[in-house]
């Protein structure tokens, strides 16, 4: 093979590779754990508008919060402690026709008077959420939560589930 050959065939296997990659990059269910990670980077920073910005203005679930509910209880969990860290894993990823549910596990903590403890689940007991996001204008948006367990919460939740 002459060296013409040589590069061609590695710029078309390059070529290849990088439509690969660029695919996965841009799969939806990609794109929604981006938008999930952006998320929790805004609620870390307590940059609450960049946490509302993933949530679909016709966001609603089935313990009656909607999209501005949802942003009263960030606030008041931004108002209540400093230095929050979320410590998520995403546990499962299903893909649909315009749609991905993410199946989430994740642990809260933050400081309160000048300590560090636990806000929303432990290392023993995480919370655990599905969350249910479709693709709006302009692009992927939280829609509703399907699934929630908030070990501290397990009796409220019960107790506001609609039925």
């Amino acid at each position: 093979m002459d060296r013409k050959q040589l590069i061609l065939v590695l710029l078309l296997v390059a070529g290849v590779a990088a439509a690969l990659w660029l695919r996965a990059w841009l799969s939806p269910g990609q794109v929604v754990r981006r938008q999930l990670a952006e998320a929790v980077d805004s609620v870390e920073n307590e940059r609450i508008l960049g946490v509302m910005s993933k949530i679909s203005r016709t966001y609603s679930d089935q313990w009656g919060n909607s999209y501005e509910s949802i942003g009263g209880h960030l606030q008041s969990l931004m108002d209540a402690y400093d230095r929050l860290d979320v410590d998520l894993d995403v546990t499962a990823v299903e893909v649909g026709d315009d749609e991905v549910r993410l199946g989430t596990r994740f642990i809260v903590t933050g400081d309160s008077d000048g300590s560090r403890e636990a806000v929303l689940g432990t290392g023993v007991e995480p919370c655990r959420a599905t969350l249910l996001w479709r693709r709006e204008q302009p692009g992927w948006r939280l829609v509703e939560t399907e699934e929630l367990d908030i070990p501290e919460l397990r009796d409220e939740l019960e107790a506001h589930r609609l039925r």
